[in-house]
């Protein structure tokens, strides 16, 4: 009879369930979808340990991140099952006065949200399959790769998380609907919606007040958050955050006074048609909800920062991808760690006699570095070529090309003689401090020659400079600037006006910027005065192809640089000292990298941003939902004293605009600071655009956000019309 009697309700409310089903569908469909990641069949596509390994951190990570969504989640059905509940009030009621106890009409809400919850979670699942399925032929897309062993694969483990998680959220929300039900007394069901009936506006005074000080705290936030704030997480971006969540409650407890208060002065507007009407049905719906209003806003703002940024993100990893991987492999040697130990008289006399002696083999291995990179004369091929015969075997060509960095002057007299700034101060101070970094001219047009670029010619006392990152191009131009003069080495060269753009070792990131091009003669005179190179790059092309290369170098530098424990712990394959090798990277392994980073984050753009923003919208449906239920008989008075059809409609339509676009304006206003922020500290820095990010999430937004709006909408059109019947509304 129960089982019955709640199949029957649950017929009979489907357009209530309708926005909470399918947002829960599409929730489980994301969250198995997603965490199948790792199980997917493009894994058995995959060659090497480092393209696996892609899939596991990316799985890791999204798995950390389902705890988050499983939350959010948890929360939208617990929202929605309260506002289901309350709407019942009066048929609960009902149900307790025809003798009905409160355990059955407890068992009965009970069996509504199993079966809606078991429906949801098997369509979700099957949906979720097939999206799982789509998610393949994407990431095949994202590593470039044929999927020449694609089959279906059902992943057990998304499976039994994905249960375990919805189940766990269900039965809470059972939970808290019988323990909702039991607490209410049959006189609070009863009048439940006499109650809800009531209008709750506040005094105008004071919202104006509260209204202004919620605009100039959210303003205050904007100000507060910088570039610095962004990148380091500082006391500012811990300030601009607080300010902005206060200024967003602020300004939606504020608002519905303040803007009701404006429009009855404004009596044009507030005496036409059923203005009064709308302007207080949404001004008692703001007061009665401006708290969920509010986090509806700040998630809002996570989503769609989160997709934008990340998007943005994701293209700093793809974007230099071709630009990176020039060389099939590059070998570095960061000749500046060879300090050796400390010397300072002072310093050394304050430590004990162990400190001393680890001092002591600090220089040993120092100068036993600087012996073994004296003997080849700095030439790391030749070293390796003497301490291994699979060099010969796998080397087709290798060019070396050594940084320098100078003392006489520094980037910063340049970035203050043209107020040149790179947009972040933490990084500018870095620059200015630094003395100029430069390479001799053969060096580099081999490299040029080699990867088919142009060279360049510099004379006798000349200079040329080479940049690669947007966030040098100033100081890149303003040292390029002909008639410039700068001293290096001991040298005074002038300017040939010319800036090369020629990457200059296989990376994920590019770094070569505002690096001086120099004679080979002014290289030969500080190394003739005892100077050795700061940084040194060999980049190698292979005899054979990439993938048998890497292998074959993994191996030449295993018997070139044998390896040690602590060598071996750290993932080394080789020892690494500060010549001839400190660092080792290979075009495919920053191709996999890349593709990896770009899918990890995209994934997970994708991921939070969709699951906050349906969560989002939902709520705002079920609110305006629930809302049109209590006033249906405000609008049943307004078509029994005359107003036709056309106009409550369009009061109804004016209030649904409002009550979505607010919240999604002020989001906005929060994600284009945010974003603007965070483009000018890390991605205008790396030469991306947040522009086409920003038009994805626009159009992401506008098709979600907007189908919501518009199923609110006719999902409230139609209960007003079911309720007054189309004798009254037409």
């Amino acid at each position: 009879m129960l089982a019955k009697l709640a199949f029957r309700n649950i017929r009979r409310s489907v357009k209530d369930y309708g926005v909470y089903f399918v947002t829960i569908v599409f929730g489980v469909a994301v969250f198995y979808a997603f965490n199948s990641v790792t199980s997917q069949s493009i894994l058995f596509d995959l060659e090497g340990s480092a393209s696996a390994s892609v899939f596991q951190l990316t799985g890791q990570f999204l798995g950390m991140f389902s705890l988050l969504i499983a939350c959010v989640m948890g929360f939208l059905v617990l929202y929605a099952n309260g506002f289901l509940i309350r709407r019942r009030k009066k048929e609960f009621g009902t149900y307790l006065m025809l003798g009905m106890k409160p355990g059955s009409v407890s068992a009965i809400v009970l069996l509504e949200t199993v079966t809606v919850g078991l429906v949801s979670l098997v369509v979700g699942l099957c949906l979720g399959f097939a999206l799982s399925q789509g998610l393949s032929f994407l990431t095949a897309g994202l590593f470039d790769i044929q999927m020449t062993q694609y089959r279906f694969l059902f992943s057990s483990d998304a499976f039994l998380m994905t249960l375990g998680c919805f189940v766990l959220i269900f039965v809470v929300a059972a939970l808290f609907n019988t323990l909702s039900i039991r607490r209410y007394k049959l006189i609070d069901l009863l009048s439940a919606r006499a109650k809800n009936a009531r209008f709750r506006v506040r005094n105008p005074w004071v919202s104006l007040v509260a209204f202004v000080v919620a605009v100039g705290v959210i303003v205050g936030a904007y100000v507060t958050l910088t570039d610095g704030s962004m990148l380091y997480f500082n006391e500012d971006f811990w300030r601009a955050t607080v300010l902005m969540v206060v200024g967003t409650f602020l300004f939606f407890w504020s608002l519905a006074g303040f803007a009701l208060a404006v429009v009855e002065r404004t009596r044009s507007v507030y005496f036409k048609g059923l203005s009064m009407f709308t302007m207080r049905q949404i001004a008692s719906k703001v007061n009665m909800a401006f708290m969920s209003l509010s986090v509806v806003c700040i998630m809002l703002f996570f989503s769609l920062t989160v997709f934008s940024t990340g998007m943005g993100l994701a293209r700093v990893f793809s974007g230099n991808v071709e630009d990176g991987t020039l060389y099939d492999a590059t070998l570095g040697a960061n000749v500046y760690l060879n300090e050796g130990g400390i010397h300072d008289p002072e310093t050394l006399a304050g430590m004990s006699s162990e400190d001393q002696a680890y001092q002591e083999v600090a220089d040993a291995k120092a100068a036993a570095v600087t012996a073994d990179a004296e003997a080849y004369d700095w030439d790391i091929a030749a070293k390796l070529a003497a301490s291994t015969p699979l060099w010969d075997e796998l080397v087709d060509r290798a060019l070396q090309i050594d940084f320098y960095q100078g003392s006489e002057a520094s980037y910063g007299e340049f970035m203050e003689r043209y107020s040149i700034t790179t947009g972040n101060e933490k990084q500018d101070e870095l620059i200015a401090k630094q003395g100029f970094v430069f390479m001799g001219v053969s060096p580099f047009n081999a490299m040029a020659e080699l990867t088919g670029r142009p060279t360049v010619d510099v004379g006798e006392n000349g200079y040329a400079v080479n940049n690669v990152l947007d966030a040098t191009s100033a100081l890149s131009d303003a040292l390029a600037r002909v008639g410039e003069v700068v001293e290096v080495a001991g040298h005074e060269l002038t300017s040939t006006g010319k800036v090369m753009t020629q990457p200059l070792e296989t990376t994920s990131f590019i770094a070569n910027g505002a690096e001086l091009i120099v004679p080979d003669a002014v290289i030969a005179d500080l190394r003739a005065q005892g100077g050795v190179p700061d940084t040194s790059r060999l980049n190698i092309r292979y005899k054979t192809d990439r993938a048998r290369g890497d292998k074959l170098l993994e191996q030449a530098l295993a018997e070139a640089l044998s390896t040690d424990e602590q060598s071996t712990a750290a993932g080394f394959g080789f020892k690494p000292t500060p010549w001839p090798v400190t660092t080792s990277f290979t075009a495919d392994k920053v191709i996999v990298q890349a593709s990896g980073m770009n899918m990890m984050i995209s994934y997970l753009a994708l991921y939070i941003g969709f699951v906050f923003l349906i969560a989002t919208a939902a709520v705002l449906a079920i609110q305006q939902l629930s809302e049109t239920s209590d006033s249906l008989s405000r609008y049943r008075v307004l078509a029994e004293i005359g107003c036709d059809r056309r106009m409550i409609l369009r009061s109804l339509r004016t209030q649904v605009l409002v009550y979505f676009l607010v919240p999604l304006v002020l989001a906005v206003c929060h994600t284009v600071r945010a974003v603007s922020v965070i483009s000018g500290a890390i991605l205008a820095q790396l030469g991306v655009s947040v522009i086409e990010p920003a038009l994805m999430t626009a159009v992401l937004a506008g098709l979600v956000y907007g189908a919501y709006l518009l199923v609110a909408y006719f999902a409230s059109r139609g209960i007003i019309r079911t309720a007054l019947g189309k004798k009254l509304i037409g």
